[in-house]
């Protein structure tokens, strides 16, 4: 690799694990080498879900599927070690069987080689 190298990107399945901060989803995916750290809010436009039981139900999509279900990060890798990782919230969506996941949007990431308090 060069000095000015394109980054690479692989995707792996990784286990998550589940809390609330503020009423608000984190996550965090981890493989035993990478913990990837996620905080989310929800999106302007969908506030309503609070109201309307929505958000219960993401909150439940995550609690029922942490520690059984394998969710995809992508890990963007630099000089062969990985850097920083990114969630889709479509496929995970996709993945835990719940639409609104889509209506978080990111507002907090952490990216580290050991494990966070959770």
């Amino acid at each position: 690799m060069g000095l000015f190298s394109k980054p690479e990107y692989k995707t792996v399945l990784m286990d998550f694990r589940f809390k609330e901060e503020e009423d608000l989803p984190c996550l965090q995916a981890y493989d035993g080498t990478y913990w990837c750290n996620a905080d989310y809010a929800i999106k302007a436009s969908e506030y309503s879900m609070w109201e309307d039981g929505r958000y219960e139900n993401v909150k439940e999509a995550f609690e029922n599927n942490q520690g059984r279900t394998k969710i995809e990060v992508e890990l963007k890798i630099k000089k062969d070690k990985p850097v920083d990782f990114k969630i889709d919230l479509a496929k995970l969506a996709r993945t835990l069987g719940n639409k609104d996941i889509e209506n978080l949007e990111l507002l907090g990431w952490g990216f580290f080689d050991h494990p966070a308090e959770y």
